[in-house]
């Protein structure tokens, strides 16, 4: 995943270039910033809602396991003796937990994928369209606090993205929005 979640040392690595060229380049063209906030605009399309729909089924289904395990794995790190029994359980429920964990996040990425390529490119298209050189998830930059101060002027390009979603998707907005 590449556009939409790129790993924090990835963003401060490309500012810190960005900002070390922004010198050399201010005579072609300014840096010009603007913000997105990426999980309103993943929820908006129809593969981030898929996604959401399975990270909500996975919640349940390992709190579901989780509720076999937690009371064997207490008794066990508090030093109680386990019959033979409780011990497979317990290892059956960890080994199980694992897998059911690890199985929904590879569904989960792959049910996202479709949904991020699409963003990032339309990100990509109002970005050129406009002349942004930088586009900054607001959640990560606040989040690791990678921008310090940005002022209310700044463009935040999330309802513009939504809308183009829309459109490409045919989608509407969800019960609640407009």
């Amino acid at each position: 995943m590449t556009g939409l979640f790129p790993r924090p040392r990835r963003v401060a690595a490309a500012l810190l270039v960005a900002l070390a060229l922004a010198p050399f380049g201010m005579a072609q063209q300014p840096l010009s910033i603007a913000f997105i906030r990426t999980a309103e605009v993943l929820a908006a399309h129809p593969a981030g809602q898929q996604a959401a729909q399975l990270t909500e089924r996975a919640r349940a289904e390992l709190e579901e396991i989780a509720a076999t395990l937690q009371p064997l794995l207490a008794r066990f790190n508090a030093g109680e003796q386990l019959t033979a029994e409780e011990r497979d359980t317990l290892e059956l429920s960890q080994r199980t937990y694992q897998e059911t964990q690890a199985r929904y996040q590879e569904e989960i990425q792959a049910a996202a994928r479709p949904a991020e390529e699409a963003i990032d490119a339309i990100i990509r298209q109002i970005a050129e369209e406009n002349g942004y050189t930088l586009v900054f998830n607001r959640e990560v930059a606040a989040a690791s606090q990678l921008i310090v101060y940005g002022a209310e002027s700044v463009p935040d390009i999330t309802e513009e993205v939504i809308a183009r979603i829309r459109a490409e998707t045919g989608g509407a907005a969800p019960a609640g929005e407009n």
